[in-house]
């Protein structure tokens, strides 16, 4: 069977690309979708939750990442960290049980 490298991102993780694709000059909706790898859907549903929560603000059509977007995101990077090294133990662990079990 032929696997791609798709992975399913979860709310964290599209929340951070969203926050991550914003620059301090300012990003474009269609740019920040590009950067963040989402669609029209997925832009609807988070952008105003984002500039609700006050981690993004608009202005003359541009996001910008607010002071409290950019701790925000600098706590989901070390999320996606922690997921990772726990990733990595997860297949060590495999790898082990999978010699043990032969």
């Amino acid at each position: 069977m032929l696997e791609f490298n798709k992975r399913k991102r979860d709310k964290y993780d599209i929340i951070a690309d969203i926050l991550s694709a914003c620059k301090e000059d300012g990003v474009n909706k269609t740019r920040l979708m590009y950067a963040a790898g989402i669609t029209y859907e997925v832009a609807k549903k988070y952008l105003p939750e984002l500039e609700n929560k006050g981690y993004l603000i608009r202005k003359d059509n541009s996001y910008y990442l607010t002071q409290k977007g950019k701790q925000a995101l600098e706590v989901l990077q070390q999320i996606k960290a922690k997921k990772n090294e726990l990733k990595t133990l997860l297949d060590q662990f495999k790898k082990i049980e999978y010699k043990n079990g032969r």
